[in-house]
Formats: C-alpha cells, structure tokens, sequence
C-alpha cells in the first residue's frame, strides 16, 4: 500500500498549507499510484470512480467506511461484468468528525500526489500528499510457534528520506497519547509524544537536545490497526530499517508479537 502524508491549501494559491494527517491510497505494495479520481453521494459511507496503477489505465474502484476514515477497497479491470477485487483498507480523508466525499490527484515524477479533494460542507480544496515510508505489519500470540496474523499497514515514521530503526512507547491512557523514545538511521534514540488524532494516526512530536529542549513537529503516523482498541504499547528494533521486530500490546489484551516489513516507495516512470 501507499502511505501519504498530506498537506491541504484553501484560500487561493498563495495561502499556506496545513496539515492533514496520514492517509493510505493503494493496496499494491510494489506498484505506484498514478491518480485517483473518487467521489460520494452518501456523504462519504461509500466512494466510487476509478484509479491507476503505475503500468496500467484507470481501473475501477468502489469503497465502503469501515471506520474512522478507513476504508474496504475493491478494484475492478476488464469491463462492467468483470469480477472485484480486493485492494485492502485504504484511509480516506484527515479530520475527526468529518467525512470526505471526493478526492481528484494525480502523482508527478517525484511521486507525488497534487490535485483537489473536498470534505463534506465545504467547497474544494488544495491537496497534496507526500509518499512516505509504511510498513506491511503481522502479530502473533500463543507462542513462538504460532502463526503470524496480518496486522495492517502502518507508518511508523514521519520522514520521507530516513527509515525508523527503534521505537520505545507506551500509554497511560489507554493510547490516547504514547509518549517514549524513537530511533531514525543514522542518529541516536529521540523523544516521541504522540496524540491520537482520529482511528490509529496520531500527531506526533519529537524532541532532541535533552530533556529542557523543544518538541518539534515529526508528522503524522499510523500506530496500530483495530477499531476502538488503541495500541498501549510498542517495542522494536531493527539494524537497517526494512524489517522490525518486538512486541506490542493493544487495550485489554496482553504482550503479542510483532514484525513489519518496509514497502518501497516508487517513483513513477518519467
């Protein structure tokens, strides 16, 4: 899958962007997304309208809300009596109490997603999203001979350029906010604070320099994967960045497994 940070503009041209959370567009983890052109009628319950992979035309796509702003996908190609298929969860949209209802962008050579999106009550907005590192997660409980259950795709890190290595954090509020320590290549562990904005993306903070420094702003990540049961917990390490292991706990359950495996981030063909 394809992990985004966005960014929104209104305003006009010239106004700022802010913000606007992690979102996932895609469910081909070897694949670049093209464009994305979907739209709602039911104030955002369901999306329909048609995307492109990278190597391929538009295909079409059809959504279901699940919860939060995720999403069940599935895509079709080969004409309206062709079978559907699964595209995974997607996450559509960044705000807590309100529903996107159409997103049009298109992907440039960097990768990119640039275009408009709209939000229920509101007119059309600047959108563009910034591919960024996600991670194909799985869990595992009953042993260490137990199998290996999917866990979702998460975004564990708040750069586009340098991968996460190590994470310490846990919660003593039932995961509305983590806080903990944090490791990208190439430096030494961070502080993470980590607010739940909406589902499983929080806002997140790092701080280096000692414990008097200032916070600074380290994106937006995706941390956990369930319906109404926030991860408590999260310990990793890895030597390189491309595959985590450790342990996490989600409220009211114990320690389970956990492993993720990095996904590329492609750039689409010139």
């Amino acid at each position: 899958m394809s992990v985004y940070q966005v960014q929104n503009q209104w305003g006009g041209t010239s106004a700022p962007w802010h913000p606007g959370n992690t979102w996932i567009l895609g469910g081909r983890s070897n694949q670049s997304i093209l464009s994305v052109e979907i739209s709602s009628k039911d104030h955002g319950d369901t999306f329909t309208g048609t995307m492109a992979y990278e190597g391929e035309g538009p295909i079409s796509v059809k959504a279901v809300h699940v919860f939060a702003n995720v999403y069940e996908v599935e895509v079709r190609w080969g004409g309206s009596s062709a079978s559907w298929h699964n595209d995974g969860q997607w996450i559509i949209g960044g705000r807590t109490s309100q529903r996107a209802i159409s997103v049009n962008v298109k992907a440039d050579k960097q990768n990119m997603l640039n275009g408009e999106m709209t939000y229920l009550g509101e007119g059309p907005i600047g959108f563009k999203g910034t591919a960024t590192p996600g991670y194909t997660t799985e869990n595992q409980w009953g042993g260490t001979s137990a199998p290996w259950h999917q866990g979702g795709t998460w975004a564990l890190s708040g750069r586009s350029n340098q991968d996460v290595i190590a994470m310490n954090i846990s919660s003593n509020d039932h995961g509305k906010t983590l806080t903990g320590t944090m490791q990208y290549k190439g430096e030494g562990p961070i502080g993470f604070k980590g607010t739940l904005a909406e589902g499983n993306n929080y806002e997140v903070s790092n701080q280096w320099g000692g414990s008097s420094a200032p916070w600074h702003q380290g994106g937006n990540m995706i941390i956990g994967n369930r319906n109404n049961q926030n991860v408590e917990k999260l310990s990793f390490s890895s030597k390189e960045g491309e595959r985590l292991t450790g342990e996490m706990t989600y409220t009211g359950e114990g320690p389970i497994g956990f492993k993720a495996q990095l996904q590329s981030v492609g750039v689409p063909a010139s």
